[in-house]
This record gives C-alpha cells, structure tokens and sequence, in this order.
C-alpha cells in the first residue's frame, strides 16, 4: 500500500510542476512588457514604474541590458 501511495503522490507532484510549463505563453509582446519589441514605450514604462529596476545592485551584463533598453526606450538614443 505504501508503494502504490508514493508512486500516486510522485506523479502528482510531477503533474504539477509541469503544469507551468505545459501553460499557454500568450501572443507575443504581453507576456513580457519589459521587452518591448516594436513599442519601446512599454520597455520605458516598465523600467520607470519598477523603483529598483535601475538602482538595484545587478551584474554588468544586466547593467549593460537594462541601461541599454532605458537609453532606446525613454530617450530614443
């Protein structure tokens, strides 16, 4: 009984934590509004409306990326 209720509770666990992963992604461009595409006035707001997007400690590749995207999108630059 015991192999048969932990066989039963692992796949159940696995069922759902694959679940996300199975989910739908949504059309391109509202998933994700800080990677504007072709409306960078989503990227600017996202970065603006979010206090620690530019403040917050980050690796230089994040520093590059999310300076990067505020340079084009709020300055067009």
């Amino acid at each position: 009984m015991k192999r048969i209720t932990t066989t039963g509770l692992s796949i159940a666990v696995l069922a759902l934590t694959a679940s996300p992963a199975l989910a739908d992604p949504g059309a391109p461009g509202t998933t994700f509004p800080e990677q504007p595409g072709s409306h960078p006035l989503a990227g600017c707001a996202a970065l603006v409306s979010n206090p620690g997007a530019l403040s917050a400690p980050r690796s230089a590749t994040a520093f590059t990326i999310t300076n990067g995207l505020f340079g084009d999108a709020c300055f067009g630059s």
